[in-house]
């Protein structure tokens, strides 16, 4: 039987121009998250699923194969002082049956502040997650912060049966208004709560919203969520990024150990957010170290659709030269190449001789910005984009490569 070359269902190829914007993209995140101070750490691709047991539950396991939060910190890492900023980038796998044949491998680079709690921390991760997107390249964008103590405190005061609360927050996460709705009606709640969780959706906007909100809620949990997320923008004015977060107190997340400031990146005309956080206080103990922690992670495969779909997509970088090389010239082009890539160029040789004619030919296959034809061990020639060929000695060919002289 021929084998089958498209390859396994929900996995696939990263192709030259995807991975070079997907790497490029990946080592800046990293850049960005080592100026904050994060430290670099590599978890396996496969964990131990009884670390699963602990830190998820039924339904996050089925969705999700790894996860790197916990187990370091709270193993290899338990004596290590507080508080730990760590970063990570690598692929995660999903075992979640709607995503098959899709992708079931996706690739991410994260940070986690762990053992900080308050307001300052939680700004410094969302600043950092705001100036990791700048880094991927992307210009436009947005981040969205609600606190997920904002409605666990208005779950706290309606009086409803648990699966009608697990049912009313299932349709918010969804967006299904049509589904809640329905399922308010058929509750006992009074005008104003049923109001308040058909509002609770479009509770959006600047610092205003903080004020209008407080007008509908009165329970302490809520009105705390309100008075820390008010803090928090605060904090952000102040890292310079006041202008691109909008406060979204009708945010909701799927997963259930978030239990403080949330938030997701969003670029220009994507509807997906790019990156994800929030604080997550509550997990560790379940590694058996108890610490507050927050954090996020990016999507580079997100990432890399949208820096592809930009007016001027990134371009595969360029070779700097391409050395050609007639029978008594392949000495001279194996140290010029050496040469020049000491000096940081991207330098290709070729693998077997050419006539000048066809060395201009190859030259332009591969898309290089210089072509030097090594004729022999003190003769080459050299030409540049549309200029006429020169002929120079090895040495000054290398002088003027690396110093940019055309």
């Amino acid at each position: 039987m021929t084998p089958q070359l498209g390859g396994v269902p929900g996995f696939r190829d990263l192709l030259p121009l995807e991975a070079e914007i997907l790497r490029e993209a990946q080592e800046s995140l990293l850049a960005e998250m080592r100026r904050w101070g994060y430290r670099h750490v590599i978890t396996p691709l496969v964990e131990n699923m009884d670390v699963l047991d602990v830190g998820l539950g039924v339904e996050q396991r089925r969705r999700l194969f790894k996860f790197t939060d916990g187990r370091v910190v709270a193993g290899k890492l338990r004596s290590a002082a507080l508080p730990l900023r760590l970063c990570y980038s690598g692929p995660v796998l999903s075992t979640d049956e709607g995503r098959f044949q899709q992708r079931r491998e996706t690739y991410q680079v994260g940070a986690e502040l762990i053992g900080a709690s308050g307001p300052v921390a939680d700004a410094e991760v969302i600043a950092l997650a705001a100036r990791c997107m700048e880094a991927t390249g992307i210009r436009r964008y947005q981040i969205d912060v609600g606190h997920a103590e904002f409605f666990h405190g208005i779950m706290d005061a309606v009086k409803l049966p648990d699966e009608v609360k697990a049912a009313v927050r299932d349709a918010l996460v969804a967006r299904d208004f049509v589904a809640l709705e329905s399922l308010l009606e058929g509750t006992p709640l009074k005008s104003a709560e049923h109001e308040l969780l058909l509002r609770f959706p479009a509770l959006r906007g600047g610092p205003e919203i903080l004020d209008a909100a407080g007008g509908l809620v009165r329970n302490r949990r809520s009105e705390a969520a309100l008075s820390e997320l008010g803090r928090v923008r605060e904090l952000l004015v102040a890292h310079g990024i006041g202008d691109v977060v909008v406060l979204d107190l009708g945010a909701i997340r799927d997963f259930d150990y978030y239990t403080g400031v949330i938030f997701e990146g969003y670029g220009p005309d994507f509807g997906r957010p790019i990156a994800q956080g929030g604080r997550y206080d509550a997990l560790l103990a379940r590694f058996g170290r108890p610490a507050p922690a927050t954090g996020f992670m990016i999507q580079l495969d997100l990432v890399s659709e949208m820096l592809t779909r930009a007016p001027r997509p990134p371009a595969l970088p360029r070779l700097d030269a391409a050395l050609a090389w007639s029978e008594s010239g392949l000495g001279t082009a194996l140290r010029l190449g050496s040469t020049l890539r000491l000096f940081g160029m991207r330098a290709v040789v070729d693998t077997q001789p050419r006539s000048p004619a066809e060395a201009q030919a190859w030259w332009r296959a591969i898309g290089a910005a210089n072509l030097v034809y090594c004729r022999s061990e003190a003769s080459v020639s050299w030409s540049s984009g549309g200029q006429r060929a020169r002929s120079l000695p090895p040495e000054q060919v290398a002088g003027r490569l690396a110093g940019g002289v055309a």
